[in-house]
């Protein structure tokens, strides 16, 4: 697959091995990938601290002062909406000594203050005040250069927040490319926009980041297996194949997802129907098109940002609700995991719509939902067996409607498969995974840089 110059760059692992060899359409994907410490310093040098992460959501910043911690690629950062209502990212270390400077998960504040030898900074993070200043040398405490560390590269999409630490990756705008026209589906599609609801659920999962992105690149086919119990219970089509129809869609960069249809009436993802004259005005004719047949949307932006759109009921015997949940997986080692769970919803969605969708979402795929502790185990599990060194001789098997030649008719970008059950865009990840592991600089780097 990619290959690279190797006396620049350093192809292979420390036995010999060659990363390319770790992702193949033939041997299929090595089970080192999960659980090889060596692996995971990799990823976190190669792929998280070069690729667009995750942060924040815009409307989780309210007034100025509110500030959000977080971490980008293991360093903690800080998010804080300034005096001019902007919001800047900034590595949470103070220039004295490294302490972190904002401790708390959200607050709001005058000015952030090291609480080891008092080094203030302002809302933009310039320094504003050190302890006994006077002792200091003018040419000794030049405050203009001792400001907070900035983020590298801070943009946003329809109110998503995310950061890149490297000069030479390319914009937010050209990085997610034709993953726009899908995200514009669920994000964009209304006047005003969207909304994070409450604070996001936040967990730890003893497992690899990419089995949970694994299962949000559209793995559709556990759901009759490893979610049975919801058939019983009536929570879920009692038909193993009435979730097989729609597309895997591949859109390229890594970005991957799956558009599902539902029983007719259930059209444009199972949203409130008095909001479709909404949608119709802010989508474009093509996106319309893929959003009036669909009931079901499922996806992952590179490398650990995942989606759900899906149509559940919210308990036995009640009628199925949509509810929109973003999933960031911060990776912490090769074996865990910490997931930040978001509901999202429309800022002009029904007040009878908002309670409902709510109460989906906690009850079915929230922390302690019924979904959600299936997949925690089986990921755990997972982890735990693949690990092991007699498990890592063998490849895992990837073969489910493998070589499909995309539609040409669907109206959206990108490589649309018919079916939604298949392994293909989960091949597509891990080759675009290879592709950041190999390469000697970001992806797509800027030529100017």
């Amino acid at each position: 697959m990619a290959s690279v110059e190797t006396d620049v760059f350093e192809s292979r692992l420390a036995d010999g091995t060659e990363i390319d060899d770790l992702v193949t359409e033939e041997k299929g994907i090595s089970r080192r990938i999960y659980g090889d410490p060596e692996i995971f310093a990799l990823e976190q040098e190669r792929i998280f601290r070069r690729a667009w992460v995750f942060l924040a959501h815009e409307t989780e910043f309210q007034r100025p002062g509110d500030t959000i911690t977080r971490n980008l690629a293991g360093e903690p950062v800080v998010l804080i909406m300034g005096d001019d209502g902007v919001i800047r990212a900034f590595l949470n270390s103070c220039r004295h000594r490294g302490m972190r400077v904002c401790r708390a998960d959200r607050d709001n504040l005058k000015f952030m203050r090291c609480v080891y030898h008092g080094w203030a900074y302002n809302r933009d993070g310039t320094l504003r005040a050190a302890f006994a200043e006077q002792l200091y040398e003018p040419e000794r405490l030049r405050k203009e250069e001792l400001g907070l560390i900035p983020v590298t590269q801070v943009d946003s999409y329809a109110g998503f927040i995310f950061g890149c630490w490297d000069p030479e990756t390319p914009p937010l705008d050209e990085y997610l490319g034709d993953m726009r026209f899908y995200l514009d589906l669920i994000v964009n599609r209304t006047d005003d926009g969207c909304e994070v609801v409450g604070v996001p659920h936040v967990w730890e999962a003893r497992c690899n980041w990419k089995f949970a992105t694994d299962n949000f690149t559209g793995d559709n086919f556990h759901l009759y297996t490893a979610h049975g119990s919801m058939v019983e219970l009536g929570m879920l089509p009692p038909d193993p194949m009435s979730l097989s129809y729609g597309y895997m869609i591949t859109a390229e960069g890594g970005h991957v997802l799956h558009i599902v249809p539902g029983p007719p009436g259930f059209e444009y993802l199972g949203m409130p129907k008095e909001m479709i004259p909404e949608f119709k005005r802010n989508l474009s004719p093509a996106q319309q098109a893929v959003m009036e047949r669909s009931t079901f949307t499922v996806g992952s932006i590179f490398p650990n940002f995942s989606y759900l759109h899906v149509f559940v009921p919210k308990e036995q015997g009640a009628p199925p609700c949509s509810f929109l949940s973003f999933r960031m997986w911060e990776p912490l080692a090769f074996n865990r995991t910490r997931i930040h769970s978001y509901l999202i919803v429309d800022k002009s969605a029904p007040a009878d719509f908002r309670t409902e969708t709510a109460q989906a979402y906690v009850r079915t795929f929230g922390p302690s939902g019924l979904f959600e502790q299936d997949d925690m185990e089986n990921w755990e599990d997972c982890t735990l067996v693949n690990s092991g060194q007699i498990a890592q001789r063998y490849h895992l098997h990837h073969g489910m409607r493998i070589g499909l030649p995309p539609d040409p008719d669907f109206p959206g970008p990108g490589k649309a498969y018919q079916g939604s059950y298949g392994e293909q865009t989960q091949l597509d990840f891990y080759a675009e995974w290879e592709r950041w592991m190999t390469a000697p600089r970001p992806v797509g780097a800027r030529k100017e840089a």
